[in-house]
């Protein structure tokens, strides 16, 4: 016993991290146990108490995002191996973007342990600020350079609903300000020595929490009347073929794909739709391929409807793009994906990765669609596109007004039946909500669904479902906030860091 004892007093900060890198996980998709997240820092915040050294800092915050990424992203694993990569390589490949991504934690933990020299108190505020500040910084340097934005502890209360509601007001970077608030909160009572300041921190932290739903409650209820006395609607139908992306471009299957496609016309054109909406990538070729696109308009032709679909593009460039199609099979508007997928669709340092890793197989590789392109206009409504994991980006969806409803069409047929569908098809949550717009999700295989402009799931079609979604969707015309308003605690978190830094300076 005393060598266990031993063994656990020498590794406890390990120990810790791993424990809250696992409760992380845990309040993350695929098993969403939100309220865990209101907890899972406890840990983390212990052992940043206890750092002595900047070394211990960089060392320990290295761990811990080694750890909490591992648990992320393990699906990167089993998706690299359906792939034909190497096992050691796709294990290396996990291994070293974990690594990668860990500088988030470094910054954090560094900044966490020089706050927390001068005070507890300026700890308790300067962590949630750190966190605020590199989610906002890694999101939106990717306008400039490659990166995968993929976690943000926000994205965990995209099932709890009322706190979710937040991120209407000010995105989802107040709910992940909230988050660590109240877990630096608790971590100090456990630190703290005396019991007033520990009664005072703990009402304080469930004072926080009531506020927060409240206020998240009251914009829900809001949103609700607001879509109940709307009278402008669309009907429109989802379709989820559930095609094998593993066998999709093998030619033996194309009459399969052809055949589960027209089925779900058929059915779908029986409810007289104004919108068929297909997956990104529907097709069983290129959208130019003269055979492909004869095939395409027969079937529109067919269902005497207008139609988003998503396709591969090569006449002009190589795009992974949406169609709106009119029923006489006319394009009469575009879309290109503006931000690709890592190692999907292009792969970085190509000249040493692209040695090693070939997920995109003979497709090649694709170039990026402009920024500023023009939602889609159909019988005055304006449909916002984003297609596959665009919707990590917030930037990306329209800053203005003028977008009706948001779709997003996407194929995570790669990613099997891990975490990585649930993952995706939360963030696509927290999108609505804070675009304060109806968003539908049309996937290849899972998970599609109509997201209200408050967070409801209204319908949903599961994982590998063959099927059809149909819905009525009551367009609402409710004011988005300002970009001032939206950002409130990006701008509340670079005060609270920059005062931070001028207090050190000189102190």
């Amino acid at each position: 016993m005393s060598k266990f004892r031993e063994i656990v007093s020498k590794y406890k900060n390990i120990i810790l991290l791993f424990i809250s890198s696992f409760l992380v996980f845990l309040s993350y998709p695929k098993i969403s146990i939100s309220e865990i997240s209101f907890i899972s820092l406890i840990p983390y915040i212990i052992v940043i108490f206890n750092l002595k050294t900047k070394k211990e800092a960089l060392k320990y915050g290295f761990i811990y995002g080694f750890f909490t990424y591992l648990f992320i992203l393990y699906w990167i694993f089993p998706t690299l191996r359906a792939g034909d990569v190497n096992t050691f390589i796709a294990i290396s490949g996990v291994a070293l973007l974990s690594s990668i991504m860990s500088v988030e934690f470094i910054i954090i933990t560094f900044f966490g342990y020089l706050s927390k020299n001068c005070s507890v108190n300026m700890m308790i505020f300067l962590m949630p600020s750190v966190f605020v500040i590199v989610d906002f910084i890694k999101t939106n340097i990717t306008r400039y350079l490659p990166y995968f934005p993929w976690f943000q502890l926000g994205y965990s209360q995209w099932n709890n609903i009322y706190f979710l509601n937040l991120a209407g007001l000010a995105q989802v970077y107040s709910i992940t300000f909230v988050i660590v608030l109240v877990n630096s909160l608790l971590a100090s009572i456990i630190i703290e020595k005396e019991n007033g300041k520990r009664i005072r921190k703990l009402i304080i932290a469930f004072l926080i929490l009531f506020i927060s739903f409240y206020i998240g409650r009251l914009r829900f209820n809001d949103l609700e009347k607001a879509i109940a006395f709307s009278d402008k609607k669309i009907n429109i139908v989802v379709m989820q073929p559930s095609i094998d992306f593993y066998m999709k471009w093998n030619i033996s299957y194309v009459e399969d794909i052809k055949a589960r496609i027209e089925k779900l016309l058929k059915e779908a054109s029986s409810l007289k739709p104004d919108l068929i909406i297909w997956p990104e990538n529907s097709l069983y070729g290129w959208i130019d391929d003269p055979d492909v696109f004869t095939w395409l308009c027969k079937n529109i032709k067919e269902t005497q409807t207008y139609h988003i679909v998503g396709s591969i593009s090569k006449t002009n460039r190589r795009y992974v793009s949406s169609y709106l199609i009119s029923p006489k099979c006319q394009i009469i508007g575009e879309y290109n994906k503006r931000v690709l997928v890592p190692f999907g669709e292009y792969v970085p340092l190509r000249n040493i990765l692209g040695k090693f890793i070939g997920v995109i197989g003979e497709l090649g590789e694709f170039e990026k669609g402009n920024y500023e392109q023009n939602p889609f206009n159909l019988k005055s409504i304006n449909i916002g596109q984003t297609i596959c994991y665009e919707t990590a980006f917030d930037y990306l969806f329209y800053p203005d007004d003028d977008v009706d409803l948001f779709v997003n069409i996407t194929n995570d047929g790669w990613y099997l039946n891990t975490s990585a569908p649930y993952q995706h098809f939360a963030i696509a949550v927290v999108r609505a909500v804070e675009n304060g717009r109806y968003l539908v999700r049309a996937a290849n295989n899972g998970i599609s669904a109509v997201i209200s402009p408050n967070g409801a799931i209204i319908d949903k079609l599961n994982l590998n479902e063959y099927k059809i979604m149909h819905k009525e969707i009551k367009i609402t015309q409710i004011k988005r906030q300002s970009d001032i308003e939206k950002n409130v605690f990006v701008f509340l978190s670079f005060i609270i860091f920059i005062s931070f830094l001028m207090a050190m300076i000189f102190r």
